[in-house]
Parts: C-alpha cells; structure tokens; sequence
C-alpha cells in the first residue's frame, strides 16, 4: 500500500532548481495526515516498511506486530534535472525528474536499472523468506508502479496501477 497523505504544503508558484531540492527534502522529512484504512479483514503475517517517516507512521497506525524497515522500499529519490535558476512550477520540476529517471538521466540519484534491481530484491526476498505468506508493504507511488511491474511479470495478479492512491491497499497474489 502506499502511505496515507502527506501533510506537507505544496510550494505554489515558480521555483528554481534549488528551491525544488529543499522542497523534496522537506517532503522526504514530512508527517502524515492521519488517514482512514479498511484492511477487507486482510490478515498480514509481517508487514514491511520504507524508512522514510510517512511510511513508517502509516506502517504503525495499520500493523500492530513488528515492522521491518527498509530503504529498499523507499520512493525512487527524484531532484532537479536544472540547477541554472530557471524556474518552474513544482508539477513540471516532478515531470522532468521523472521523464530523467525513466530516460536514464544522470541528474536523477538513482537510475531505472538500479530501481529495477532493487524492486527484485525486495522480491526475491519476500518469495525466500515469507513464500505463499500474506505479507503487507508500505511504500510510495513511483516506487509501487514498479514494483506491481515486477510482480506481474514474475506471475503476479493483482489490480494495474495508474495512480497510486494514498492508504489504498492493492493485493498481488502468484499463481500457483
């Protein structure tokens, strides 16, 4: 599932390059809005979590055991694809970082094929560790389209994901 809505306020208007930056970095740092969650009576036998603070409050608001924390499960880190003062609204700064991310940038932190792998990790590790287990991941937008990429091409079902909504849980099950 991906965490419940930030509370953090988006910037309106224009920002350079920079501006952008410290306002992903805020965001990274930022709480949640407490949110509403219907499990569907779901029942988890270990939950796993990003690191990064509003997946780690939603983790605890909807799991009650231990929860695994993990950067594998972080949002793929998007900055500035400029950093020349041109100044953007904060919508555009996202598209561009994500077009770098996907077309292989190098502004981008992270690349596509290491995201890749590293969703593959996260998998590997589940289906070793936890098998046929119900196993519930807390994680972020960009970073879930991936991962239910990778699930369906492993034999995965599960609902096709355009727009992760925030506190939505979307279940993936192997065919067996």
């Amino acid at each position: 599932m991906r965490h419940f809505k930030v509370g953090h306020q988006p910037v309106s208007g224009r920002m350079s390059g920079e501006q952008f930056n410290a306002w992903a970095e805020e965001y990274n740092q930022s709480n949640i809005e407490s949110g509403e969650f219907s499990s569907s009576e779901q029942v988890w036998e270990a939950c796993f979590s990003s690191d990064l603070p509003r997946a780690i409050h939603t983790a605890t608001q909807i799991y009650t055991g231990d929860i695994i924390y993990t950067q594998q499960l972080r949002e793929i880190e998007i900055v500035a694809t400029s950093q020349t003062g041109m100044k953007l609204h904060r919508s555009i700064w996202l598209a561009l970082g994500r077009i770098a991310w996907y077309m292989g940038h190098s502004s981008q932190p992270e690349s596509r094929g290491s995201t890749l792998l590293r969703t593959q990790a996260v998998i590997e590790r589940l289906e070793r560790d936890f098998g046929s287990s119900n196993v519930l991941l807390v994680t972020h937008g960009a970073f879930m389209k991936v991962l239910a990429q990778q699930l369906a091409l492993r034999g995965y079902n599960g609902k096709r994901i355009f727009y992760p909504r925030n506190g939505e849980l979307y279940i993936y099950e192997k065919d067996s």
